[in-house]
């Protein structure tokens, strides 16, 4: 028992390490250079493991499916979200992401592939009450976790940028979910990571026109972050996955982002100093409920989807 709940905390760990390390970079970076950069070196880093499917990343579906994904899951939902980190602490913004799998929840209500019930709906009420404890609540003080030199409408503006991020990602999830194909989530990875990575160039480019805005990235401490995120991350979150998957199942294993709340909340105090109040951390535990009661707990009636074939490829982002 214990080895299980080591193998979920760590990928928890290394999931909400990636918004806790892009915050110190960005520092120095602007966020989309950052994740432009990000993705296109861990599609590089990827390319040998789909060479040695014989090319099967080549097939049209695949490109398809993978160029999708990369525009919804990177470019919209991590780019948002990295843009958020700008004026949104990284253990809010963390709480927020977390929210995805209830967001897709609603979605697919919404949609037709799920249906709703009582106990969905006691889950969804739970997880508002966390959130509001976690994003809202600042330590000593009981108001909100706005920063010295940090506007009202920037911090506004930042929330928005991480909820329209989540959003982009629930609808994404379900949209892919719908139009699922048969691949290695490998070969996924790669075109979303390549795409995702080609698709925010140019608005890098817009975002960060001289040379001299770019050079950042060399500095030692942001090129140890983009590595970081780029093979840590890209390649070492997504093996983790897998691993889960194959070992306790797909539903299993994506109860390990139940324990992503706590888990920015603590890597946020260690590393970045975070302060953190009990209100947020009941916060965090209200959410890992909430989410084990809407999302995990017990079997979801999903709809067919007319047309389509079961047997979806799920990737981690």
């Amino acid at each position: 028992m214990g080895r299980i709940v080591g193998l979920f905390a760590g990928f928890s760990l290394v999931w909400s390490s990636a918004f806790v390390v892009g915050k110190g970079a960005i520092a120095d970076l602007d966020p989309i250079v950052l994740l432009a950069i990000r993705f296109l070196v861990g599609a590089a880093c990827l390319l040998p493991f789909v060479l040695r499917g014989r090319w099967h990343f080549l097939q049209r579906p695949v490109m398809r499916f993978g160029a999708i994904a990369g525009v919804l899951n990177n470019a919209l939902y991590l780019g948002l979200s990295f843009l958020a980190l700008q004026t949104v602490p990284a253990p809010v913004l963390i709480v927020i992401i977390s929210c995805a799998p209830l967001l897709t929840s609603v979605v697919a209500v919404l949609t037709g592939q799920e249906t709703l019930n009582a106990q969905r709906l006691t889950g969804f009420v739970i997880c508002i009450v966390g959130v509001a404890g976690v994003a809202v609540w600042q330590p000593g003080t009981g108001i909100t976790m706005a920063r010295a030199g940090t506007t009202g409408m920037d911090m506004l503006t930042g929330y928005a940028m991480a909820f329209g991020g989540t959003v982009a990602f629930a609808f994404g999830t379900v949209y892919l979910r719908a139009r699922s194909v048969a691949a290695s989530p490998v070969d996924v990875n790669f075109w979303q990571s390549l795409v995702g990575g080609l698709v925010l160039v140019p608005l890098a480019l817009f975002r960060a026109p001289e040379l001299v805005q770019w050079q950042a990235a060399l500095h030692l401490q942001t090129l140890m972050a983009i590595l970081y995120l780029a093979v840590v991350i890209t390649l070492g979150a997504m093996f983790m996955w897998l691993y889960l998957i194959k070992r306790f199942g797909a539903s299993k294993a994506a109860a390990a982002h139940l324990i992503n709340p706590l888990s920015g909340l603590i890597l946020s105090a260690v590393i970045l100093g975070s302060d953190i109040g009990v209100v947020q951390i009941g916060g965090a535990v209200l959410i890992g409920l909430g989410l084990y009661i809407a999302v995990f707990r017990g079997s979801s009636r999903t709809l067919p989807v007319p047309g389509k074939v079961a047997g979806p490829c799920k990737v981690s982002s």
